[in-house]
């Protein structure tokens, strides 16, 4: 069973077997309550990107005072196992939860949420930036749940003429949709044994799919259009199959997480 993985703002400078009182936010210091830990048990602090502590406590962790102690016990670390960004057509709130959520829990490290022609959702420009905030949590929380060391951003919604150039530099864009017929694998296997790209980037249109004038802009910027099968999927169903197929490609998925003791092993028609 894995430990309890808590995302923290402090960064922890310390040694293994070193007592410390590091500060949480109200909500790290809310949730740790509710698991009714006891001394001697072990969490996961992650104080930056890919790093964190394992955390023997010393006490019941107390939320009034804010603070968890406790003895370092050794540090972590992990490597970033892929450089993979979703670009997501905005769906309904419940469906976009579900979408961070489980492409959080495969591993893709970026996600630029869209606001396509066909998103059944509007959003005012008032409520972006509460809407990126919300998302970004439901982003901490899938990583804490699945004991990763580092967590994606979300970035603020944007149009398409706004998402197309966060994408600059991109190693590779892929852009699923339902009129397209070529399969992934077709596009990896003119890397053969070179390096496989080592930034990607791949589209899913929202419940009604991308426009055929927003097809033609994506494609013209360059993006291989591509089949995730002859089957009609969900939104959110199509950015799982997408994500852990291009994770696989990669060599991304499964990948050995976090390290021991430092210096050891040291949318096809989106519905």
């Amino acid at each position: 069973m894995s430990l309890p993985h808590f995302f923290i703002h402090e960064q922890i400078e310390g040694v293994a077997g070193e007592f410390v009182a590091i500060p949480l936010d109200r909500d790290v210091a809310a949730h740790l309550k509710t698991l009714r830990l006891k001394a001697g048990e072990r969490i996961v602090l992650i104080d930056r990107p890919g790093h964190g502590w394992k955390l023997i406590l010393s006490d019941t962790p107390d939320i009034k005072r804010g603070i968890v102690e406790g003895c370092l016990e050794n540090e972590m670390r992990s490597q970033m196992r892929a450089d993979l960004t979703l670009i997501q057509g905005i769906s309904a709130a419940d469906r976009m939860d579900q979408t961070i959520r489980q492409v959080t829990e495969l591993g893709v490290s970026r996600i630029i949420p869209l606001e396509s022609e066909r998103s059944n959702v509007r959003l005012q420009n008032s409520s972006r930036d509460k809407k990126r905030e919300r998302w970004q949590k439901v982003a901490i929380s899938a990583a804490e749940q699945s004991a990763q060391l580092r967590y994606p951003a979300v970035e603020r919604p944007v149009g398409l003429d706004e998402a197309l150039a966060l994408l600059a530099g991109y190693d590779l864009l892929l852009f699923f949709w339902e009129e397209a017929d070529v399969a992934l694998s077709s596009v990896f296997t003119r890397y053969g044994d070179e390096r496989n790209p080592s930034k990607v980037g791949f589209f899913i249109g929202p419940e009604g799919g991308f426009s055929h004038a927003e097809a033609e802009r994506i494609k013209a910027f360059g993006a291989l259009e591509l089949s995730l099968g002859p089957t009609i999927l969900r939104t959110e169903t199509a950015a799982v199959v997408a994500s852990a197929l291009i994770l696989y490609q990669l060599g991304a998925l499964g990948a050995l997480g976090a390290l021991g003791e430092l210096g050891e092993l040291g949318a096809p028609g989106a519905r």
